[in-house]
């Protein structure tokens, strides 16, 4: 089931970034929305089995339906995450770090906290710096 769900992946991918430029094999430029179609052909002309292929674009549709399409459509987004896993987190993973050797930065996680310069390198004035 591996390539299935290697599928799946690259199914989701093809439509999160729909509009982005890939190469097959360096020989052929596309968009990724045409990847896994594309990846699907190849398996189909190389004589491997396109069963598992198709297994797990259908895995990725369904995947891709139930959780952007529909909720976007006014429908329920019915894959959350179990509250056992939401209570595991935030016991070990609040305020400890397990077999890690890197500090943990109390800076890390202010969005755009920097020296505030440019691309040309003059200094912009703000209030905060």
């Amino acid at each position: 089931m591996g390539v299935s769900v290697v599928f799946m992946i690259i199914y989701i991918y093809g439509h999160e970034f729909a509009n982005a430029r890939i190469n097959i094999y360096g020989l052929v430029s596309l968009k990724g929305f045409y990847r896994p179609w594309a990846m699907l052909a190849l398996d189909f002309i190389f004589g491997n089995p396109i069963k598992p292929d198709i297994l797990g674009m259908l895995a990725g549709h369904l995947y891709y339906f139930l959780t952007m399409l529909h909720p976007l459509a006014g429908g329920k987004y019915i894959f959350k995450t179990p509250l056992l896993v939401h209570k595991f987190v935030a016991y070990w993973g609040e305020g400890t770090q397990i077999n890690s050797p890197v500090q943990r930065n109390p800076s890390a996680g202010v969005a755009f906290h920097g020296r505030s310069y440019r691309v040309s390198g003059t200094k912009i004035r703000t209030g905060a710096n």
